[in-house]
């Protein structure tokens, strides 16, 4: 066999990784989707290492441990430590890439060699549309298939393991998979346990009709059946128009009993709505793209940043498609995977560093630092050692992402802000603020909606921009000494309104403009916030501690009157309590 087969993609971007030496005991082949491996091939792989030596370099990226992930070269990894152990030292180039980026790469790898099976790509394209949040457009493009091939990839990943097996065994065909992953996993169990034990295997097209009624069972079906009593689809009620009996409630019209099911998954996303950020019905294939978010548990991310995650534009809910829990609800949940494990990394490195005896303060800080926790040691302590002392890790607990809802609500709000602010200022200030905005960008300024604010302010009729410069300069000459002083106040105001919303900001800040003077919470903000968001905020401002044993029934109620109520508890200051998602 010549190894040449198994060249480097020619995609990638050789020039810019660096090519190295790297034991095989401190590389990880655990990313790697490709499982099944020809037994013959392999064999002839190693003896052609063996004979000319690794020809190609293996391709792999750096990890935070300073260990390496193995990309590409699977088989030639596995056969170069079958004949050399686990010691010896592999040609390697490494590359630093992003979890979809190091996918792609493997992906397009095995696509030039020998072809990966239908199972492997469909396990790596759910990997990838978790890192892609679930946008099956993006998705695609980064695999460069069309959507056609990600949807039938996918589909395949209700499949249980021994059907997964089968199929990479030759036992089973391709679309014997692609029936089996619509059944309930105990159906499938059941079922491939039978159909490997036959002597003569069903054909797809038997397996597809006895799954056809197992798929319509009226006994299971989500949406209200009171219509199916009487109707001629019916099986249980038309027995006689049958030639075989079937246990339970069958029907017979597909299309009627898909489209009635569709229409209960969506009633029940839509009822969500106006509690979470993200409502999804989630099908076979999008497993990968959720998790559930827990403060604790097996996957935590410790309570202060499960609190704030519940204002994030990730945070949301589902309604299964998914054979074994048809129609269930599942909620607090995320939708941005990649995320999720960043945060679980750096809960878990806090309780790490935090669990470090003081005789290992130092090296408790600098493991503490690379999982993202940090240490703040006791001021007097800190006066008088300036090393590295070991105390509580803290670290700061925030949203991944903020809806944009929430950030066009936002940004009107400081635009607002700094119009009426504008010509509210001291003179000095004012200035300040004109020669600032023409300085930083004078195409900023709008010149024609400015002199029509000039012209109402004074009661004049200077022509507005667009005259000869001429006749626009000769009608502001007119004005006096005090019209000047009032038509200069207007003008900083009148900004484009595509100037940037951070040149906006920053002019404001740079002025120290506090928003709490001009804003406050109200009904507007609240509409746009779906209940945890709400609650976010209301936990946030202490709002929920002021209402006292009645929060929970009221965030529990509808949404209006849940908003209404938050708008009046008594006692409250509601002056000052700004959130987060409204601050810059």
């Amino acid at each position: 066999m010549m190894e040449v087969m198994e060249r480097p993609p020619e995609h990638a971007v050789l020039d810019d990784a660096e090519e190295v030496l790297v034991s095989c005991s401190e590389i990880d082949a655990d990313f790697n989707y490709r499982r099944r491996m020809n037994a013959e091939k392999m064999t002839s792989l190693r003896a052609d290492i063996k004979a000319r030596g690794l020809m190609y370099p293996v391709f792999l990226r750096r990890k935070p441990d300073g260990r390496h992930q193995l990309l590409v070269g699977n088989r030639r990894f596995k056969a170069f430590t079958a004949e050399f152990g686990i010691d010896a030292k592999i040609r390697s180039k490494i590359f630093v890439l992003t979890d979809e980026q190091a996918l792609a790469m493997m992906m397009a790898e095995n696509g030039e060699r020998e072809d990966p099976s239908a199972i492997e790509e469909a396990e790596g394209a759910a990997r990838m549309l978790g890192h892609c949040n679930g946008d099956r457009h993006e998705a695609a493009a980064r695999l460069g298939w069309d959507r056609p091939k990600l949807n039938r990839r996918l589909a395949l990943m209700n499949a249980i393991q021994a059907v997964r097996d089968a199929y990479l065994d030759s036992k089973i065909d391709l679309g014997h998979v692609e029936i089996l992953a619509a059944l309930r996993k105990e159906v499938q169990e059941r079922v491939i346990t039978v159909m490997l034990a036959q002597e003569k295997m069903a054909t797809v097209e038997q397996l597809k009709q006895m799954a056809a009624q197992s798929l319509q069972n009226l006994d299971s079906a989500i949406f209200d059946k009171a219509e199916c009593t009487n109707c001629q689809f019916n099986t249980a009620e038309q027995q006689a128009l049958f030639t075989e009996s079937f246990e339970g409630r069958r029907c017979t019209n597909k299309e009627c009993f898909g489209k009635k099911t569709e229409g209960e998954l969506e009633k029940r996303r839509l009822a969500l709505v106006d509690t979470y950020q993200v409502v999804r019905i989630v099908r076979p294939g999008d497993n990968a793209t959720v998790v559930p978010l827990r403060a604790d548990g097996k996957r935590p991310v410790g309570p202060e940043q499960a609190a704030a995650c519940r204002s994030c534009g990730d945070f949301g809910a589902f309604v299964s498609a998914l054979p074994d829990a048809f129609g269930t609800e599942f909620k607090d949940m995320c939708f941005n995977v990649t995320c999720n494990d960043a945060k679980v990394e750096a809960h878990r490195a806090a309780q790490k560093a935090a669990e470090q005896p003081p005789d290992q303060g130092a090296a408790g800080a600098s493991q503490a630092h690379a999982g993202g926790a940090q240490t703040e040691p006791d001021d007097d302590e800190a006066q008088n050692n300036p090393k590295p002392t070991r105390s509580t890790p803290t670290r700061s607990a925030s949203a991944n992402s903020i809806r944009g809802a929430i950030k066009e609500y936002r940004e009107q709000v400081w635009r607002v802000v700094f119009e009426r602010m504008a010509v509210k200022l001291p003179v000095e200030k004012n200035r300040a603020l004109l020669i600032a905005v023409i300085a930083h960008r004078a195409t900023s300024l709008d010149g024609s909606k400015a002199m029509g604010q000039v012209n109402k302010a004074l009661g004049t009729d200077v022509p507005l921009v667009g005259t000869k410069t001429e006749k626009l300069m000769r009608a502001l000459l007119k004005f006096d000494k005090e019209q000047l002083g009032k038509a200069f106040q207007v003008l900083p105001a009148h900004v484009r309104s595509d100037m940037p919303i951070e040149d906006i900001v920053g002019l404001l800040k740079g002025l120290d403009v506090q928003i709490e003077q001009f804003w406050k919470l109200n009904e507007t903000f609240l509409d746009v916030l779906t209940k945890s968001e709400i609650d976010a905020v209301c936990q946030e401002i202490g709002l929920a501690k002021a209402a006292g044993k009645t929060y929970g029934s009221l965030r529990n109620g509808s949404k209006k009157e849940y908003v209404a109520a938050m708008l009046k508890v008594e006692g409250f200051n509601y002056t000052g309590a700004v959130p987060k998602m409204i601050r810059w």
